[in-house]
């Protein structure tokens, strides 16, 4: 009992079996902050979980367009976790979940994936200092090309701040030195977001982006073309 604690204290995040996912974002990762100049010592990225779920149709939906709409849109949920050693300790700097709408979903869900939860910490420690939001825009980026390579032709995120004293994924965070409880403004937010798609769109992972009402909204003309996701 107590040998098999001990070995369990003494595993880290690099122990965490791999996959194509991770083995794509970590290469990537690897490629983007040495082309920035930026070293990030003892990064991980892992997926902790990845489970099939269903999507259930909106009940109008059905009653709007009967038998010819899908009951539920099948999808892979994944959390991609990165992890960075710090003082003989790993830490948990950066989360992403998604949800994976491949070949086999009926449409309009089809080859979409979803980024639904994104949230990351200050403690990531990068060189030279201050260099957080090049590791966080490889981090996504990685896995933007690696979906574009599995197939996904589009991607969608959602730019919302979470409201003052609500957390996406990590809590109980220290108040940001800068900004304190308050949280980021959307305008920044997306302005984060946008620093990163221009990057991916000069590195051929993107062909072009841009925010739903122009893709979709604006020459909409049935709502059974608009794709629903969880959450």
């Amino acid at each position: 009992g107590s040998s098999l604690l001990r070995a369990l204290q003494r595993r880290s995040a690099s122990d965490l079996p791999s996959c194509a996912t991770s083995d794509a974002v970590e290469a990537h990762v690897a490629v983007e902050i040495a082309a920035a100049g930026v070293q990030a010592s003892g990064l991980v990225v892992r997926v902790v979980s990845q489970r099939l779920y269903h999507c259930r149709a909106v009940a109008g939906m059905k009653v709007r367009y009967g038998a010819d709409y899908p009951d539920s849109f099948p999808y892979r949920s994944k959390a991609l976790f990165a992890f960075q050693e710090v003082d003989g300790a790993d830490v948990c700097v950066f989360a992403l979940y998604v949800q994976e709408y491949d070949a086999a979903c009926p449409r309009p869900n089809t080859n979409r994936t979803y980024i639904s939860y994104l949230d990351s910490t200050r403690w990531l420690h990068t060189s030279p200092p201050g260099q957080r939001s090049v590791v966080y825009h490889a981090i996504v980026n990685g896995y933007l090309q690696y979906a574009g390579a599995a197939g996904f032709s589009h991607a969608h995120l959602w730019v919302e701040p979470p409201k003052a004293g609500d957390e996406y994924i990590f809590y109980c965070r220290r108040p940001d030195p800068a900004h304190g409880s308050r949280p980021m403004p959307t305008s920044q937010l997306r302005a984060w977001y946008v620093r990163m798609l221009e990057r991916a769109q000069a590195t051929g992972i993107v062909a072009e982006f841009g925010d739903i009402q122009q893709e979709l909204v604006s020459g909409l003309t049935s709502l059974r073309d608009f794709p629903l996701f969880e959450g």
